[in-house]
């Protein structure tokens, strides 16, 4: 009987020590998987600015030689002119573009009389570089090259994120452009530019400059 009582007690313990150890081990060990992944954005930075100072308006309006009248928007023996033109890059936000884009120069537009490109009288400059007329082209002509030149001649005007052209990265972008008619004591170019004044039609000359960056999809 005694015997039976033991049996009984140790039964009850064993089973209290098996349930206190499913309590046990629910409570301190389990399996558990966690992952947790986010991902955030900005938009990307441009800085090329459309508010830059694209202005040609003054580079025909001339400063006469002191032999000369004064006149606006016309040019003559003896006249010259001059304008400076930006295609700002904003530093505020970044150094560069980030993203890839296209790049152009273009002087698409311009045209110039023949008289005009052809006078070796007339000069054009870039930058302080005055074009001269010879074999490989008139000073009108080499200008245009020039100023198209400015967007770097890229393979498809293409430039990587994080690049700027060289004629309009940052800091000080300004280039200049200027032309001056010289005031000639030859005979045979006075004939010519005085043929040119008193032509039928007076032939004119018009400087465009369209510069424009793109994004690349």
């Amino acid at each position: 009987m005694k015997k039976n009582t033991m049996m009984r007690v140790a039964s009850a313990l064993l089973v209290a020590v098996l349930l206190t150890t499913c309590a046990i081990s629910g409570t301190f060990a389990k399996y558990t998987t966690s992952v947790t992944s986010e991902d955030s954005a900005r938009v990307a930075y441009w800085g090329f600015q459309s508010t830059n100072s694209m202005d040609l308006t003054d580079l025909f309006q001339n400063a006469y030689d002191t032999t000369v009248g004064a006149s606006v928007n016309v040019i003559a023996p003896g006249t010259t002119g001059s304008e400076t033109f930006q295609f700002k890059y904003d530093e505020t936000n970044g150094s560069a573009p980030e993203v890839a884009y296209t790049f152009e120069v273009s002087t698409a537009g311009s045209a110039i009389g023949t008289s005009i490109e052809n006078n070796v009288n007339i000069l054009w400059s870039l930058d302080g570089v005055e074009f001269v007329h010879d074999g490989s082209g008139s000073s009108w002509s080499k200008l245009l090259a020039a100023i198209e030149a400015l967007d770097g001649n890229k393979p498809d005007n293409r430039y990587e994120e994080g690049q700027l052209p060289d004629a309009f990265g940052t800091g000080d972008n300004t280039h200049s452009i200027s032309w001056r008619w010289i005031f000639s004591n030859s005979d045979a170019n006075d004939v010519y530019d005085t043929a040119m004044g008193n032509a039928a039609a007076l032939e004119e000359v018009k400087l465009v400059i369209k510069i424009t960056a793109t994004q690349i999809d």
